[in-house]
């Protein structure tokens, strides 16, 4: 019996953030290769988020919502941040209501990724996020 094409793509989805929450995090002088420490920008292969402190910030922010099941965050840039998380295979959304949520293998990893996401960012910008 095949396996539904939504299924095969959260599986393959949940297999990627399962190999990028093993890595190490990044050393505190910053300096790590390509692909040999943690970076949550790894979930979109096709998109430089790390040249910005807001984008860290953004992401943690939508993430916490995603978890907390609250829609907080509203604006544009959230919106797309979601969209992105659902075209990547982590988020759906649902037919009624019509909003974004995570995945059940997604949300199951979201606390770890949360977590090192935000280190990854006080590293990254050697300062707090709000």
């Amino acid at each position: 019996m095949d396996v539904p094409y939504y299924v095969k793509r959260e599986r393959e989805a949940v297999a990627a953030l399962d190999a990028m929450l093993a890595k190490p995090t990044m050393p505190e002088d910053g300096m790590c290769s390509d692909g040999e420490c943690f970076d949550p920008w790894d979930l979109f292969p096709s998109l430089y988020g790390s040249y910005s402190s807001e984008f860290d910030g953004l992401a943690i922010e939508v993430l916490n919502d995603l978890h907390d099941g609250t829609h907080k965050r509203s604006d544009l840039a959230a919106e797309m941040f979601r969209e992105m998380l659902c075209t990547a295979g982590y988020c759906d959304y649902g037919t009624s209501p019509r909003v974004c949520f995570a995945t059940m293998g997604f949300k199951e990893r979201l606390p770890r990724l949360i977590e090192r996401w935000s280190e990854y960012a006080k590293i990254q910008w050697k300062e707090q996020l709000k």
